[in-house]
């Protein structure tokens, strides 16, 4: 099955974030980050019902899944998202340290 992909407002801006952060740091691997997480998305439209659900999974009536990936130095990052129909609906992405996303923060269907 082929699956839209789009990003929620909230992670829109938490991949902004994630990018300026990374950025301050090294702009190459800002660049690098970026093409990633683009995989990530591409992975998605064809692959998102065969992710793991998230732990973020436990108290929603959706299920909730993520897909995690890393840096080329090895930081992990979580894309959460929600699959309705055909549309993968990212909601959050998360960065090394992050707590897991509220219910209260997750979009309701």
């Amino acid at each position: 099955m082929s699956f839209r992909v789009n990003l929620t407002l909230r992670a829109e801006t938490d991949v902004s974030e994630i990018l300026q952060y990374i950025r301050e740091r090294s702009p190459q691997g800002a660049a690098t980050w970026a093409d990633r997480f683009d995989q990530v998305l591409a992975e998605l439209t064809e692959s998102a019902n065969r992710k793991p659900l998230a732990p973020e999974n436990g108290d929603h009536e959706e299920e909730i899944r993520h897909v995690v990936f890393k840096t080329r130095v090895g930081k992990k990052y979580r894309a959460i998202f929600l699959i309705r129909e055909d549309l993968v609906l990212v909601t959050h992405v998360r960065g090394p340290g992050q707590d897991l996303v509220p219910r209260q923060e997750m979009p309701v269907s």
